[in-house]
């Protein structure tokens, strides 16, 4: 009786859409064979469906028939794409956000689509993420790379000189052009930093600033740690650890070592010491 009453309650529905939308999702990146997308895009479902499990009592579910014939028009088109384009970075990027605005529609409406902002955020970030590396494109984050890991080496003792984004050592140089400048190593920490933001009770503006700011600095220093690595194997003439580090399963161990550094930046700044409260923005001991 208990788990026929559960086949009637719409909670338990929306799960399972939200699990059946997260497998097809996974399912078809695992044909891309992008380790990191794939790492990410797991990361926000399970994120997604534990907000949505903590909240799935109080959530309102109560469309009305414009609404829910809005969102099963957003999935049954989601789907033909996802036939028709199974191998589209762009389609799979947007696919979460997508199908999260369907069932926010089917299951709550309109006026209760603002329950899933927090979610629609996390997937927003996949789906715009484009827009963001086009901005980080307009820095010049491979000259700020070749410096940084021209004084990495210098420190360590090597001989080496900067030349634009060459970096030059007595017996080979190394270029870092766009896809070594650290744009995927970033948006990947900022991503986890505005996901640790929704996920866990920081209210002060400026520890929410600063969190995002050191996302991008680990971001950008252990990419930059990863660069100077390779300098050093060229210069060594090991062709086969420079590809393991430069486009091997090397490049993935680095993004590790990012998201472990941020983790250990939050749990010493904002969770070791008491949760802070919206009202007074003072700790629980206070």
């Amino acid at each position: 009786m208990d788990s026929l009453k559960r086949l009637q309650e719409p909670e338990f529905w929306l799960l399972c859409a939200l699990a059946a939308f997260a497998a097809l999702h996974l399912a078809l990146l695992n044909r891309l064979d992008d380790s990191e997308l794939f790492a990410t895009s797991l990361l926000f479902w399970v994120a997604v469906g534990s907000l949505i499990w903590e909240k799935r009592y109080l959530l309102n579910l109560e469309s009305g028939f414009v609404s829910s014939l809005i969102g099963i028009l957003i999935l049954g088109l989601l789907l033909l794409r996802c036939n028709t384009l199974p191998d589209s970075t762009s389609m799979l990027r947007s696919l979460p956000f997508v199908s999260m605005l369907g069932l926010g529609l089917l299951a709550s409406g309109f006026s209760g689509l603002l329950q899933y902002w927090r979610e629609l955020i996390i997937f927003g970030l996949l789906a715009l993420y484009r827009v963001l590396e086009v901005l980080l494109q307009s820095i010049d984050l491979p000259l700020l790379t070749a410096k940084a890991a021209m004084f990495m080496l210098w420190y360590s003792g090597f001989q080496v000189q900067q030349n634009g984004v060459f970096l030059n050592l007595p017996t080979g140089r190394v270029e870092v052009y766009g896809a070594c400048s650290g744009i995927h190593t970033i948006l990947l920490m900022l991503s986890i930093a505005v996901l640790f933001l929704l996920m866990f009770p920081v209210y002060s503006d400026v520890k929410k600033i600063v969190c995002l700011i050191a996302a991008t600095l680990i971001g950008f220093l252990v990419n930059s740690a990863r660069v100077a690595l390779m300098a050093i194997l060229v210069a060594f003439s090991n062709d086969g650890a420079f590809e393991y580090w430069h486009s091997g399963n090397g490049s993935l161990i680095f993004s590790m070592i990012s998201v472990g550094l941020f983790g250990l930046f939050c749990w010493l700044a904002f969770l070791r010491i008491p949760p802070e409260t919206p009202e007074t923005g003072a700790s629980a001991n206070d």
